[in-house]
């Protein structure tokens, strides 16, 4: 099978003596900064060396030096594909020195003979001394798994001590930026960038429609359907309460994308010097990121396949 060229593989999480832990929340915080009004305003700053129309300026934050930081950290998220950002520049910002956690095989034991200590032995100081400190050390179970047994039966075991024994990582060094995770809800990521994306797709619509699209209400999103549905008096209450839900949505997904121009992912809070969200201005970045994303790829594709 063909590798998806635009997927991370796993050398993608290592770079120069750094590490990530794969997490898909990093997908999210390069999308939500494409559609951060701070950010594009630090994006045509950077690109005009500063030359900004009086209407951006007017618009310009108290706190647009902490945003150009952040652009000059992560870059321009409107011509690049997530793969090619994510090789330039992810495990810079989000990697830790060291190598992952990861299981070590330290010794086999053919059957029926006698182990070799001296081999045994120097097995596990290499082990020790170089293989568990670059992953800083973690707690780790030396164990004798019988080859004889079923597979079933060692899982079983394996599992059991896992649940005995397992810790959370120990603190390590900080990265340049991490992920605010605590408390925190996926799904409520997922809605707010499918009601943010919507909304500048279609800045026409809705915001029942765009709730309907996104899918954030179980019941509502399947009861109504965004192009036939219509208000009635029977059911206007329940088209104002999918309203209602999807304005909330919205609101929080303003503020997880200007909290991430500031370095700060994913978070729900007000942002307090936040510039305000005009979706028709981001209709047009939308649609022309949109179609140099299909010119991209199409690039991409047809050079794989010369390289066949």
């Amino acid at each position: 099978m063909a590798l998806n060229p635009f997927s991370l593989r796993r050398s993608d999480l290592q770079k120069n003596g750094k590490f990530v832990e794969a997490h898909r929340l990093y997908r999210f915080w390069f999308e939500f900064l494409a559609l951060s009004p701070s950010y594009e305003l630090a994006r045509r700053f950077r690109q005009s060396k500063g030359k900004l129309t009086a209407a951006d300026k007017a618009r310009i934050p108290s706190d647009f030096a902490q945003v150009l930081q952040i652009y000059d950290a992560f870059g321009d998220v409107q011509t690049a594909l997530f793969k090619t950002w994510w090789q330039a520049r992810g495990v810079e910002l989000f990697g830790i020195a060291g190598e992952p956690s990861a299981v070590a095989p330290i010794y086999k034991i053919a059957n029926n003979l006698q182990p070799d200590l001296k081999k045994l032995q120097h097995s596990l100081d290499r082990y020790l001394a170089s293989t568990w400190p670059a992953q800083h050390k973690p707690g780790a179970i030396i164990l004798a798994i019988p080859l004889n047994s079923t597979r079933q039966k060692v899982l079983k075991t394996i599992k059991q001590l896992l649940d005995d024994h397992i810790q959370a990582p120990a603190p390590q060094a900080n990265p340049m930026f991490s992920l605010a995770t605590k408390d925190l809800h996926i799904k409520n990521v997922i809605d707010a960038m499918g009601v943010l994306w919507i909304r500048s797709a279609k800045p026409e619509w809705a915001l029942w429609k765009i709730g309907v699209e996104a899918n954030i209400s179980k019941l509502y999103s399947k009861k109504f359907d965004a192009f036939k549905s219509k208000r009635t008096t029977a059911n206007y209450d329940e088209f104002r309460t999918l309203e209602q839900m999807t304005s909330r949505k919205f609101k929080i997904a303003v503020n997880i994308a200007e909290n991430a121009a500031r370095g700060i992912f994913p978070s729900q809070k007000p942002c307090p010097h936040s510039v305000k969200f005009d979706a028709a201005e981001f209709h047009h970045i939308l649609s022309a990121k949109t179609a140099w994303i299909k010119q991209e790829k199409a690039r991409i594709l047809a050079s794989s396949a010369q390289l066949k």
